[in-house]
């Protein structure tokens, strides 16, 4: 088994449907969003870095929602990009000097905070036997296809399809090839795309926790009821 891991926190959306709220530095529970993921993170056996890419007018409030860490010797801050696959390229920029080809790269969304330990480990593991692995759960939902006028047309059959969620994780290898051979990231809208585009299949790893992103208000309501039970 290879001996390190990184972490990518990508954390530098606008969260317009928020009202302009930067969604890491949200409180639940009495601290940010930001503190409680990197709590989970940095208990993972051979951790190497994590970097979190923020907007750059934002940096030193991620700073002050750190405060204080007994890890900021291994927790770095990298500017984002203008949408998430550019924030993850530029987190991975950063962190690929700390890693070997075979040390793996976990990516997993700020937005989503409350990602058990257990999912956790269970993609890592995955990762470290297939070499790509990711969280995704069975669509469970009736789909339908609607036209331009917002009438049906059809029903979708739904299975064999899952919804990706992150943690997302590959060898640092794999990534590293992928942005080398993929310049235009239009239309990644996560790291498995990515990956797809180069031929490589990636685990799908079943989460055994609810871990909802926050998009809108309604989202961060139920989040916030989830953590008060």
């Amino acid at each position: 088994m290879a001996n390190g891991i990184g972490v990518i926190l990508p954390a530098a959306g606008a969260g317009r449907r928020l009202g302009g709220v930067s969604k890491p530095l949200i409180e639940i529970g009495g601290e940010p969003v930001i503190r409680r993921l990197l709590k989970l993170f940095e208990r993972l056996q051979g951790i190497k870095q994590i970097c979190l890419a923020v907007p750059k007018a934002e940096m030193s409030a991620f700073e002050r929602a750190m405060q204080p860490m007994e890890f900021q010797s291994f927790t770095t801050i990298v500017e984002g990009g203008t949408e998430r696959q550019l924030s993850v390229r530029n987190a991975f920029q950063s962190l690929k000097e700390k890693l070997n080809n075979d040390d793996l790269v976990c990516i997993h969304d700020a937005a989503r905070p409350l990602l058990s330990s257990e999912d956790l480990d269970k993609v890592i593991s995955a990762g470290w036997k297939f070499g790509a692995a990711f969280l995704a759960a069975p669509v469970k939902d009736t789909l339908k296809k609607v036209d331009e006028n917002n009438f049906c047309e059809s029903t979708v059959d739904r299975s064999g399809l899952f919804a990706a969620q992150t943690p997302q994780v590959m060898t640092a290898g794999l990534l590293g090839r992928a942005y080398r051979e993929i310049s235009d990231l239009t239309g990644v809208t996560d790291e498995m795309t990515l990956l797809e585009r180069i031929g490589v299949k990636s685990f799908v790893v079943e989460p055994s926790h609810i871990n909802p992103k926050i998009t809108t208000p309604d989202d961060l309501e139920l989040l916030l009821r989830l953590t008060s039970l």
